[in-house]
């Protein structure tokens, strides 16, 4: 008799578990990025890894981290390309880069400075995006991140 009640109070234990598991948050499949929009993510992201070599590089000459400017005057960018690129994403070694507007065609970049040039934010957004607002961002920890307008699927 004791022997069955456990058996019933496992069944029930077991049975709640398995409803409050499947009734939790469903994940959803995150749609596949192809082509174009690929090669434009894949451009953004290793940009931005390129910008945190050459942070990392400027601080260690200069004691504190560069704006823009800085970084062309000293020719970490330039508009025959980079040298923090990757052999693997010749975009990024390649572009020409500018003090403009635009960084390269199409890509936009905010890069702050703050405390002290202890710290940096920089965003690299697709210009020509301008239904999602598609966006990669760093700092100084080097951690690049993704994002687009809340209205949007990522």
């Amino acid at each position: 008799m004791i022997f069955a009640r456990r058996a019933v109070g496992l069944f029930l234990v077991a049975g709640i578990c398995s409803f409050v598991a499947s009734a939790g948050p469903q994940k959803t499949a995150v749609p596949a990025v192809t082509g174009r929009e690929l090669q434009r993510r894949s451009f953004a992201l290793n940009f931005l890894r390129a910008l945190n070599s050459a942070e990392q590089d400027y601080k260690k000459k200069h004691t504190t981290f560069g704006n823009w400017d800085a970084l062309l005057a000293e020719g970490y960018f330039t508009e025959k390309g980079t040298k923090w690129g990757s052999a693997d994403f010749p975009t990024v070694t390649q572009a020409m880069y500018s003090r403009g507007t635009e960084i390269v065609p199409g890509w936009k970049l905010r890069l702050t400075i703050s405390n002290g040039g202890k710290s940096y934010d920089a965003l690299v957004e697709d210009a020509t995006d301008a239904k999602c607002g598609y966006a990669g961002v760093t700092d100084e920890r080097g951690m690049i991140r993704e994002s687009e307008f809340i209205s949007c699927k990522m």
